[in-house]
C-alpha cells in the first residue's frame, strides 16, 4: 500500500505525511505524491538510508500526481531511516521515518507423523520349508502313479498334497 503524501492542501508548498511508516526487508517503499495546488518542484532525501536501500536522493516534478518507489534490501536488518520532503526550494520540509521489519522466516510445515504400518509376521521357515517339501512329494507321486498306474501312488501324492497345504495354511494364521 502506497504511503500518500499530500502537497499543497494547506497551503503553497505545504506537505502532509505520516510520521512513521513500516516496511519488510525485501520489498518497496511506494510513495504517492498526490498535488492539490499548482505544480511544483520536490525534493526527496535520505541521509541515514544507506544501510537499508540505495536511494539517497531525487527531484521530482508534481503536477497532480506522481508515484516513486525506494527498494528496501532484502538482506537488510531490523531498524530505521528518515525520508525528507523538500519543497519551495527549502521553503518547506517534512520528514517520516521508514522503519524496516524483517520477515519471519518461514517454518517449513513438519509432515503428520502417519501411524506405523502393521508389519506382516515373518515366515517361518521351519513351517514352510517342510510344507513345499511335502507338496513336491506329492507332485513326484501323482507322477509316477501316472506313469505305473499304482494306486498306493496316487494316495499317498494326494495325502502329501493335502498335508502341505494344510500346514501352510495354518501357518499363516497363527
Amino acid at each position: 500500500m502506497p504511503v500518500e503524501i499530500h502537497l499543497n492542501r494547506r497551503g503553497i508548498n505545504s506537505i502532509e505525511v505520516h510520521p512513521e511508516v513500516a516496511v519488510t526487508a525485501g520489498s518497496d517503499l511506494a510513495l504517492e505524491m498526490i498535488n492539490h495546488g499548482a505544480p511544483l518542484h520536490l525534493t526527496l532525501s535520505s541521509q541515514n538510508s544507506g544501510m537499508f536501500t540505495d536511494f539517497f536522493h531525487a527531484n521530482l516534478y508534481v503536477a497532480d500526481r506522481e508515484a516513486f518507489i525506494i527498494p528496501i534490501r532484502p538482506d537488510s536488518y531490523p531498524g530505521f531511516f528518515d525520508v525528507a520532503i523538500i519543497t519551495g526550494y527549502g521553503a518547506k520540509r517534512a520528514a517520516f521515518r521508514v522503519v524496516v521489519h524483517q520477515v519471519p522466516p518461514e517454518v517449513p510445515e513438519e509432515p503428520e507423523e502417519l501411524p506405523p504400518h502393521p508389519q506382516a509376521p515373518a515366515r517361518r521357515i521351519g513351517v514352510a520349508l517342510p510344507a513345499g517339501f511335502l507338496v513336491a512329494a506329492g507332485l513326484v507321486l501323482y507322477g509316477l502313479w501316472l506313469a505305473f498306474r499304482l494306486d498306493m501312488y496316487n494316495y499317498t501324492a494326494f495325502l502329501a498334497l493335502l498335508a502341505g497345504v494344510l500346514m501352510l495354511w495354518f501357518s499363516r494364521r497363527s
